[in-house]
Order: C-alpha cells, then sequence, then structure tokens
C-alpha cells in the first residue's frame, strides 16, 4: 500500500510548504499531495483555501484582501506560512513565519524532488474559469515549460470536478496520470455511494478515484472499484482524528484495502504498513 504525504507531512510542519513536503519525502512517503489556487493575475500557487488567513501571515500585512484571486504573485511572494490549527499542533505553530509560500513553478523546479511523485490537487477549477483565468492551461503551460519528465518525476492531477478533470486530460494529455477526487457531499444530490455507473465512468476516464476515509471504512467500495482495474485511494488518515488507540486506528484503515492514503503524519502510517507486513 502506498503512503502519500498530504499537503507534505502537514502534521508536523506548516501545510503545503516546500519544507513540509521534503519531510515527508525524508519520512519515507511514496508521493506528496498539495493544492494549487490562483492569483488574480493567473499565477499558480500552492495553497488550500481562496483564503489566506488560516494558513499564512496575510493578516500582519495591510493588503485590501485575505482572498488569493484578489492578490497578486508579488504580493503572495511577501507572505510566510503558518500552521492551521496552532493549538493542536504546537511545534509545527512553532515555525510560523519561516517558510515562504510557494508556487507551482518553484515545485516542478525543486532538484530535491527529482525522481519524486507529486500529485497536484487544483482547487475551484470552476470558479477560477468564472473570473477568466485558465488553471488547466496555466497548468499545462507549467509542465511544458519544466525538465519534470527528464528528471525522473512523476505528476498526477486530482480535482472534485469531474467534467474539469476530463478537459484536463484531454488538454495536457496522458503523460500525466488523473485522479477523481470523491466525498459523499460531493455526490450528485440524492446519491450517498458511489454507484457501480459511476465508477465506470471514473474508470473509463481516469488512472485512480481518491474518495473519504469514511467512504470506505464499510460497504464494498474497494471490491467493486478493483473489479473494474481502478486503483482507489482513501484521505485523510490523521493522529488527530484517530478512533480511539492511534497504532488500533491506522490497522483498520489499511485494512480497508485501499491502494494508497494521504497522511497527515505519513511516518505514522509507514510504520503501520510494515508491521502489518
Amino acid at each position: 500500500m502506498l503512503v502519500f504525504g498530504h499537503r507534505g507531512a502537514c502534521g508536523y510542519l506548516p501545510e503545503n510548504t516546500i519544507e513540509s513536503m521534503e519531510l515527508a519525502f525524508e519520512q519515507g512517503a511514496d508521493a506528496v499531495e498539495f493544492d494549487v489556487v490562483f492569483t488574480k493575475d493567473g499565477q499558480a500557487i500552492i495553497r488550500h483555501d481562496l483564503d489566506l488567513a488560516s494558513t499564512t501571515d496575510i493578516n500582519d500585512h495591510s493588503f485590501l484582501s485575505t482572498k488569493i484571486d484578489q492578490l497578486t504573485k508579488e504580493d503572495v511572494s511577501r507572505l510566510r506560512a503558518k500552521e492551521r490549527y496552532p493549538d493542536g499542533r504546537v511545534d509545527s505553530a512553532s515555525q510560523d513565519g519561516k517558510f515562504f509560500v510557494p508556487t507551482l513553478r518553484q515545485l516542478l523546479g525543486h532538484q530535491q524532488f527529482n525522481g519524486k511523485h507529486l500529485i497536484i490537487e487544483v482547487k475551484h477549477g470552476a470558479h477560477f474559469e468564472a473570473l477568466g483565468i485558465d488553471p488547466i492551461q496555466e497548468v499545462k503551460t507549467l509542465l511544458e515549460q519544466s525538465d519534470w519528465s527528464s528528471r525522473g518525476m512523476k505528476i498526477s492531477l486530482e480535482s472534485f470536478e469531474f467534467e474539469f478533470l476530463k478537459r484536463a486530460k484531454l488538454e495536457i494529455g496522458p503523460e500525466v496520470n488523473y485522479v477523481f477526487l470523491s466525498a459523499r457531499d460531493t455526490l450528485p444530490e440524492g446519491i450517498t455511494e458511489l454507484t457501480d455507473d459511476l465508477l465506470v465512468e471514473i474508470a473509463d476516464n481516469f488512472d485512480a478515484v481518491s474518495v473519504a476515509m469514511s467512504m470506505v471504512l464499510t460497504g464494498d467500495l474497494v471490491a467493486r472499484a478493483k473489479k473494474l482495474g481502478l486503483e482507489i485511494y482513501a484521505f485523510t488518515a490523521r493522529l488527530e482524528t484517530a478512533e480511539g488507540n492511534v497504532e488500533k486506528w491506522f490497522e483498520r484503515l489499511v485494512s480497508t484495502g485501499v491502494d494508497g492514503i494521504f497522511a497527515d503524519q505519513p511516518d505514522l502510517l509507514i510504520k503501520t504498513v510494515a508491521d502489518l507486513t
């Protein structure tokens, strides 16, 4: 089973920073996942939320807005990352202000990621398209301008937006893997599980499906996905939300049979996988 660093190793260092991703790889993660949003001048920035107040020091600056789509790339370059959960992750919060907010261009060019697998989640695709920004074209251009392939890197692109991800595959091409994201609150109205018909459509278009952990803890979703030859991943394993004993909880997550799990503390999940094999 594969272990993916969720926003790096964000249980230990502020999320979506190069330093957090480096730590995840140092801990043995098979890949790191991170999120991409866009500035008002169309630059791809590594953040999860449209509002930057929770994960940067933007409130210490005099910008008129804390929203990424109201800021330029130059504005963002002045910001520093901070811990999203300072009360629960005190050690990570002690690193507030030390790490810059990276761009996708910087991550693709980072030499320490040679030979590594990067998983790019494009956030709020339809939102940015409505603003006249083309996220797919921006990502495609950055990939084309990067020598990531010759440096042995693997790239996956993921999104909760089905049609958006289909267009991405059509425009960017087969050199990249495509992963459809799903959670119960993102399914079509009236549906609480991924039906066989939906799974077939996902399998026909993409390389893998990644679902909220609650969707694989019960039921037969994993078996149905694998029957179609579709890799299935789950998110997110984290120490702070473990139900009862952490080791037993992580063992339960691994026992679901998914092909990979996204983890805030990759080292803990890696240890669990090793102990079970």
